[in-house]
């Protein structure tokens, strides 16, 4: 069966009718989950065995459980995790240790997820803490410093799929910088290329990770017109000077970073290199017409899943 090259969001505990009308007829690769949709463990377990028995046993499942503010499963049921930069400040004075501690917390994480039949997780963050930049970030980069990102997402990585979770690496080629949330307007990064040669180097390290998310950011000594979602120059960029060989995740197309319909955004942000596009808001009539846009995922596409899904 054609599956269409879209992750999307889904609204409550349980699969509605629709929901379960919108996955059979649209076929997503997968399901992205929030807060929303996490109560406790039986039923998480029972909403990710609801979508597979649609999307069928490989489906992707995603989470962003970062740690720190960025953690959807409650503290009711679950371990509390620290945010990222709790481990770049040990990395400071003992940078061995920050790695154990950083490659046991996502191990940990996977552990977790794994239970639930969550198969990817949108961590580790690899955009740096730049002063004066959006807290969008903040502390849920690791470090200021690249080399202390590289190594420590690296085990972030390696903990994940020490647990059959796939990492996402995040936000490639860089979210450090952006003066404002791209959640609500579009930022622009005004840095030479030589000046982003720091943001950059996290990611050339961690290039052979098999999945990355984008962001939704003009970076203007890459491309003046387009945001890297839609660049086919930013995303050329990013495969062949970053050498990032893997799957490549658009962020959330409802983000207001985005401007257009829904069927434009997924629409320029496939034909521009993303390979998928993640819609996250659990309108099923604006989820159409993102799943309307992605269109169906290529038989390539279909094939580097599975030759990745064979990296773990």
């Amino acid at each position: 069966m054609n599956k269409s090259a879209i992750i999307i969001g889904v609204k409550g505990l349980n699969l509605s009718s629709d929901e379960k009308k919108l996955l059979h007829e649209k076929q997503p690769l997968g399901v992205i989950l929030f807060k929303r949709n996490v109560n406790n463990p039986k039923q998480i377990l029972r909403l990710t065995q609801s979508i597979r028995e649609i999307l069928g046993k490989e489906a992707m499942i995603l989470i962003d459980q970062e740690g720190g503010r960025v953690s959807r499963l409650n503290k009711n049921y679950w371990k509390t995790y620290p945010d990222a930069n709790y481990f770049g400040k040990i990395a400071k004075n003992n940078l061995a240790k920050a790695k154990r501690l950083t490659y046991e917390n996502f191990k940990d994480i996977g552990i977790d997820l794994h239970k639930l039949g969550i198969n990817f997780n949108c961590a580790p963050v690899l955009d740096l803490k730049i002063k004066g930049a959006s807290s969008v970030i903040g502390n849920r980069a690791f470090s200021r410093d690249p080399k202390i990102v590289s190594q420590l997402s690296l085990q972030a990585c390696k903990g994940l799929l020490s647990e059959n979770v796939f990492p996402i690496i995040k936000h490639i080629p860089g979210h450090g910088r952006a003066k404002v949330d791209s959640h609500f307007y579009l930022p622009t990064i005004k840095s030479s290329k030589k000046v982003l040669q720091e943001d950059f180097y996290p990611f050339i390290k961690l290039n052979k990770q098999p999945f990355a998310m984008i962001a939704h950011i003009k970076y203007l000594d890459l491309d003046k017109e387009k945001c890297a979602t839609y660049s086919k120059s930013i995303i050329s960029f990013i495969k062949n000077k970053l050498g990032f060989e893997g799957i490549l995740f658009s962020d959330d197309l409802c983000m207001k970073a985005l401007k257009g319909s829904y069927i434009y955004r997924a629409r320029n942000a496939i034909k521009a290199g993303c390979d998928i596009v993640l819609h996250c808001e659990p309108n099923i009539s604006n989820t159409k017409k993102s799943c309307e846009g992605a269109g169906f995922a290529s038989l390539r596409l279909m094939k580097k899943i599975k030759e990745l899904k064979a990296f773990n």
